[in-house]
Parts: C-alpha cells; structure tokens; sequence
C-alpha cells in the first residue's frame, strides 16, 4: 500500500512538472496537453473509483494551488472524473486503447466545458464555438496523443507495483 501512494505522489508531481514546465516551454501549439487528467482517468479506469477519486482530488488541489483562484474549483470536476472513469472501468476491459482514448477525450470535454461555463459563460462570455474550436478541441487532440503513449506504460507500471505488494503480502504472511 506505501508503494502505491508513493507511486501516486511521484507520478502526480512529475505529471504536474511536466505539464507545467516541459510542455508549457515547448511551444507547438500554444496549448498544453493536461497531464494531471491522463494521471486521474487512467488510474480511475484502472484501479477503480475510489482510486481515481483520491487521485483526482489531489491533482486537481494541485492545480487550485497554483492556477486556481478558489481552492476546490479543480479539485472538485478532477474527483468526479475519478469516480466516473473508475466506474466505467468496472464495466470493460483495459487491455485495448480504444476505451482510454474515448474516455480521455470525454473527461477532457467535460474538463474543458466546465471551466467555460464557470469561468466564462457566467462572466458573459457567450461565444462558446471560438472556445471550443481553439481552446478545448486541440487540447483535447494533443492530450489524447500523449495519452496513446502513456497508456501502456502506466498500466504496465501500475502491474509492476500490484505485483510488489502482491509478494510483500506473501512473505509477510
């Protein structure tokens, strides 16, 4: 269990410098992919709802802390899409890409519109095409990209460590 929650912190904190510090300085679009959403639907679709909550909650806090200017804004759509790619994951399996490329491109729907409705919708901010043409939708192809190579990497690395606790427990024992 130790090694899972630190596998957990170290992958949200290297996703979190990545995003912020790798992709922000390589400018190929002017567009960043969100990384902390990759880390948050992946686990939840992988590990299960609870999982992909408790990691959604903490990526999402981590960006209310350095973006946000309400502490709980992100914190709270990156825990329910935790929950809702951990419930889906219950339901299919996880060894082809085409249910994390669907699920990443939804979350990151879900993502993208809510922060315009919150943010901009209510700020009088009506032109929701222009939003969704040249914010949400190249953000959510360049995520969607980063999210066919770290899909099986990241199942792979959440295996080896299900593995290592798996043996813990049995010399434990």
């Amino acid at each position: 269990m130790i090694r899972r929650i630190l596998m957990y912190i170290i992958l949200i904190l290297g996703a979190f410098m990545l995003q912020n510090n790798f992709f922000a300085a390589v400018h190929w679009i002017d567009i960043t992919p969100n990384l902390l959403l990759i880390v948050t639907f992946e686990f939840g679709f992988l590990r299960g709802s609870m999982h992909g909550m408790i990691i959604g909650f903490f990526c999402g806090l981590l960006s209310d802390f350095f973006f946000g200017t309400n502490v709980g804004y992100y914190a709270l759509i990156y825990t329910l899409i935790g929950y809702a790619n951990g419930s889906v994951g219950t339901l299919f399996y996880n060894e082809f890409l085409n249910m994390p490329t669907l699920l990443c491109i939804l979350s990151d729907l879900l993502l993208g519109l809510y922060v315009y409705i919150t943010s901009f919708l209510i700020g009088g901010a009506t032109n929701l095409w222009h939003y969704m043409l040249h914010v949400i939708l190249p953000e959510i192809v360049y995520t969607m990209l980063i999210c066919l190579l770290t899909y099986k990497p990241l199942r792979a690395l959440d295996r080896w460590v299900e593995g290592l606790s798996k043996r813990s427990a049995k010399e434990f024992v």
